[in-house]
């Protein structure tokens, strides 16, 4: 009981000094936060106490999300290096498939890069139908785990590119995403043939890692 008294009166020392329940129960063994809870339920700060108490916490929070950012950016970077280094083994026997070097080269060509998502744009039917069938056979993508959305100018509002996109790619225009219209100062059609923009859209972290290990394994080869 003797014991237990003097750690009140510790924790109420503590406290009175701007420490946290934490910063507290580290310096007084076995306390659980229920019991320093009603030692120092009544203990009342000065506004001076209650300041530093505040700066107090909001270090130690602001160290404790410091601490998670930096175990979960670590973590991050250690399943892209392993992924890519993957990526690099598989690549003596894909590299003998056309369609794989020929896929790798199109979205190093023309897909994103600035986000861990595969997304694939291009006007040209021939190359959307060739990374379709890329995403399917190399990437082992579902048709239905592939969503598209076209880009069109304001003029061609009314030549159905929906459809259009949606024959080429087999893609039901009800699955389509919104259309986006892009405004233009030209009030005459020029290219009778213009069908918009299509864009291939996958949420698949793992392909999109691997496909920069397949660039960047690529890239080694030939330098």
């Amino acid at each position: 009981m003797h014991l237990r008294l003097e750690d009140k009166q510790k924790a109420v020392a503590l406290r009175l000094r701007g420490k946290s329940f934490g910063e507290i129960r580290t310096q007084i063994p076995n306390l659980s936060k229920s019991t320093l809870s009603g030692w120092i339920k009544h203990v009342k700060l000065t506004p001076e106490q209650e300041q530093i108490l505040q700066k107090r916490i909001g270090r130690i929070t602001y160290n404790a999300r410091a601490r998670t950012a930096w175990t979960k950016r670590e973590k991050r970077l250690g399943q892209i290096r392993l992924t890519t280094q993957q990526a690099k083994q598989e690549l003596p026997i894909l590299i003998a498939n056309p369609l794989f070097v020929l896929g790798v080269s199109l979205y190093w060509a023309e897909g994103s890069k600035t986000e861990e998502r595969i997304q694939f744009s291009n006007s040209d039917p021939r190359l959307i139908k060739i990374m379709l069938r890329w995403f399917k056979e190399i990437g082992k993508i579902p048709k239905e785990k592939m969503h598209v959305h076209i880009y069109i100018h304001e003029i061609y509002r009314n030549e159905r590119c929906e459809e259009f996109w949606s024959k080429i790619t087999g893609i039901p225009v009800s699955r389509l995403g919104k259309t986006t219209y892009k405004p233009t100062p030209h009030k005459v059609k020029k290219n009778l043939e213009y069908k918009g923009v299509c864009r291939i859209d996958i949420g698949s972290t793992s392909l999109f890692r691997r496909m920069m290990g397949w660039q960047q394994g690529i890239s080694e080869i030939f330098n």
